[in-house]
């Protein structure tokens, strides 16, 4: 059976993610932080529906816990088919009012963990194997705002690991940059709110998580396919934009 990693799947994006790779046979090895007790629900539902399901908690803001992890990760279930960077801390500042700690976390999380966990998988997978890697980038790397600065400089770093993986033309290790839009409420947003941002996308509507899925699907269903970007945002990264929608 064919073995799946998500990150930062306790709930939201990397809920459904895992949910999905579950529906397509997928072992589950279930990343999660400070969300544990939605994680542990999450790993109780999948395995009643009969989904081999593992749970592995750490701290990627925590150089050390990054380490740990990935060496646990591949001494208790070798290199995964599939790799899922969702790991997120999205916190907000501003230019000129940006706090060196919440940067430290942001490349520490976006880019130290996605970069260690891609190394270790490298060296560990068999030579045979295909390696297949999504890592959560942001529709805002393509028209920038500079609305959470540290989280998106954390984010322009993981684009550009991604476009290097690209570049390096491995078949055996294709690794995938997918770009969502608004899908849930965020940062201040209350749902009122979240439902008239919505409706300044292109297509009117927030974009379902369910097409992020389709993407992921489609790549997994074309093996032969190279890594590459793709926005999935309704378009919305088209329009320019001053500020974060949340804050217009």
């Amino acid at each position: 059976m064919k073995s799946a990693l998500v990150t930062g799947a306790a709930s939201r994006l990397g809920e459904r993610i895992a949910r999905y790779l579950a529906s397509r046979n997928y072992r589950l090895i279930l990343h999660a932080n400070r969300s544990l007790d939605k994680a542990s629900l999450l790993a109780r539902s999948l395995e009643q529906d009969g989904v081999q399901t593992q749970l592995v908690a750490a701290d990627f803001a925590d150089h050390a816990a990054i380490a740990r992890f990935c060496g646990e990760l591949t001494a208790r279930f070798g290199a995964p088919d599939v790799i899922v960077n969702n790991a997120s801390v999205f916190e907000h500042d501003f230019p000129g009012q940006a706090d060196p700690g919440k940067l430290a976390a942001s490349l520490s999380v976006h880019v130290t963990a996605p970069f260690s966990i891609i190394e270790a998988a490298a060296r560990a997978k068999k030579p045979d194997a295909v390696l297949t890697v999504f890592n959560i980038l942001d529709h805002k790397l393509l028209n920038l705002n500079p609305d959470y600065y540290s989280y998106t400089l954390g984010k322009s770093a993981l684009m550009a690991l991604t476009s290097m993986w690209v570049q390096a033309n491995r078949p055996d290790i294709r690794v995938f940059g997918l770009l969502p839009g608004l899908m849930f409420p965020s940062g201040p947003q209350t749902d009122e709110r979240f439902l008239a941002d919505s409706a300044k996308i292109p297509t009117g509507r927030a974009t379902p998580a369910d097409h992020l899925n389709a993407a992921i699907g489609f790549y997994l269903d074309h093996p032969s396919m190279p890594g590459q970007m793709l926005p999935i945002d309704g378009g919305e990264h088209l329009l320019p934009r001053a500020r974060d929608v949340a804050f217009e």
